[in-house]
């Protein structure tokens, strides 16, 4: 027979928790700022692309509606880009974290 009194103390879903709590935690960190950098520089690249100083491919049917138009299509434009990004980020700084060099 085997003797399962050994094994009593380990829990196989403790590890699972502690690494979806520590990935959650550099996820928003990093998601949050990205999203605020990105909404901010997605709303510099649409009033430049607006004013003719920089060209933004694919965006010239918006910056045709108006500045209004353009300045918010490219703020949530730009927060989505930073948001994918910073949780990308946050996600492979979260595994790097996790490994001992």
């Amino acid at each position: 027979m085997i003797d399962f009194k050994v094994y009593d103390e380990i829990n196989p879903n403790n590890h699972g928790r502690i690494s979806l709590k520590q990935i959650y935690h550099f996820i928003k960190k990093s998601a949050l700022i990205g999203s605020l950098n990105g909404s901010i520089s997605g709303a510099i690249a649409t009033i430049l692309a607006v004013y003719g100083y920089i060209a933004l491919p694919g965006f010239g049917p918006i910056i045709v509606m108006g500045i209004g138009v353009a300045l918010s299509v490219g703020i949530l434009i730009g927060a989505m880009i930073g948001l994918i990004i910073g949780a990308v980020i946050g996600i492979v700084f979260s595994f790097m974290n996790n490994w001992q060099f």
